[in-house]
């Protein structure tokens, strides 16, 4: 084998039929830009001076995946797309097909949009419905008054009655309510328990009805000792007011006639006593009636014919009167009835 120690220059001639040092292993101190051909991997390899660089890279063929055509295991490889539903492959770009809509602007304040949408999220249809704008609202009272209020050109107005009810309209809600002085134009029914929390209540109609058999006065007083008096007035124009009342101080029934003089009400029970006399000899007959007044009628009538017998009355003190008698009378036989006056 010759040797050349020296570089040889060809002079861009050809080298033919030449052989890249065929070795099954790579040689040992290389040189940069020395070359070999493996045996063994049947590859070529190159020096940088320090590590051999294999040159035969590790592509063997590409292979078209899916969407793609072509492909090659040497040579110039082309590598196609084949498009599909919604994408045409072209010889520079790759665009979405176009389907049957039309490009536009759908919808407006009578129509809403309509669409179809097929599997590849693509619109291949596209439309409008047309919608009411009117709406009819009615008050439900009775034979409704109805009314149609035109969506985008009317306002639907909450309006409500003086001194009656109220509305208001603010952040998308509609408040409907009282007002704080209510005026109710004609009946009212009150199906539930009514309550009164002011300090004043005045009825001016000329008739009322009450189902309650009891009317009760003074119904917040609270506590063991009643102070406060209470009673029925009258009034009566430009004559005096009369009134009928309970005295709390005295605990007694008064009625006044004149609004300011106040007379007692006496009870029947706590001002009369009635007694049974007569013994058949006893002409003297002391009767304690505990009224603290001699200010007491006295009675006497026979229970044998029941009429009345007219006797000596002495009050004794202001809890005790002495009937007597001229003679005797029966046992049992006459009644006294002793009435206080005031």
């Amino acid at each position: 084998m010759a040797k050349y120690l020296s570089n040889i220059d060809l002079a861009n001639n050809q080298l033919q039929n030449a052989t890249l040092h065929p070795n099954s292993s790579a040689p040992s101190s290389p040189s940069a830009g020395q070359v070999y051909f493996n045996t063994g991997s049947s590859k070529l390899f190159v020096s940088d001076g320090s590590n051999w660089i294999d040159l035969t890279g590790d592509i063997t063929g590409i292979t078209a995946g899916t969407g793609l055509t072509g492909g090659g295991t040497n040579g110039a490889v082309t590598l196609n797309v084949i498009g599909g539903t919604g994408i045409t492959a072209n010889a520079d770009d790759i665009s979405i097909t176009n389907t049957a809509v039309t490009a536009g602007s759908y919808g407006s304040a009578t129509a809403i949009p309509t669409f179809t949408v097929n599997a590849q999220g693509q619109l291949t249809a596209a439309g409008t419905a047309t919608i009411s704008t009117d709406l009819t609202i009615s008050d439900a009272e009775g034979t409704p008054n109805t009314d149609v209020v035109s969506v985008g050109s009317d306002t639907l107005v909450f309006q409500g009655t003086a001194n009656e009810v109220t509305t208001l309209v603010s952040n998308n809600k509609v408040t409907i309510g009282l007002p704080n002085d209510v005026t109710i134009g004609n009946d009212l029914v009150v199906t539930g328990d009514l309550t009164v929390s002011g300090t004043t209540t005045t009825v001016n109609s000329e008739t009322i009805n009450l189902a309650d058999n009891i009317i009760t006065l003074n119904s917040n007083f609270t506590g063991s000792t009643a102070t406060e008096n209470a009673g029925i007035e009258i009034e009566r124009g430009d004559e005096t007011n009369v009134a009928l009342r309970w005295n709390e101080a005295n605990n007694i029934w008064q009625i006044t006639e004149d609004g300011s003089t106040y007379k007692k009400i006496q009870v029947v029970e706590n001002s009369t006593k009635a007694f049974t006399i007569g013994d058949g000899s006893a002409t003297s007959f002391p009767l304690t009636h505990g009224f603290n007044t001699k200010d007491v009628i006295v009675q006497i009538y026979d229970l044998t014919n029941n009429e009345t017998v007219f006797a000596d009355v002495t009050r004794n003190t202001v809890n005790q009167v002495t009937i007597s008698f001229a003679s005797a009378p029966a046992s049992t036989d006459m009644r006294v009835l002793v009435s206080k006056i005031g």
